[in-house]
């Protein structure tokens, strides 16, 4: 079993940007869960 301090699901524009905040404030385990192959690839414009 595997565990984490923070598990962000959804690497988009948000999860990322609050995964490297997280990260820059000192949370040393943050795990992104993400079901695209690549990070942000469904962020666009029209996002809320």
């Amino acid at each position: 079993m595997r565990f984490a301090e923070v598990v962000i699901v959804g690497g988009g524009v948000i999860g990322a940007s609050v995964a490297y905040h997280l990260a820059a404030r000192g949370c040393g385990d943050v795990v992104v869960i993400e079901r695209g192959a690549l990070r942000g690839e469904g962020s666009t414009g029209r996002a809320t």
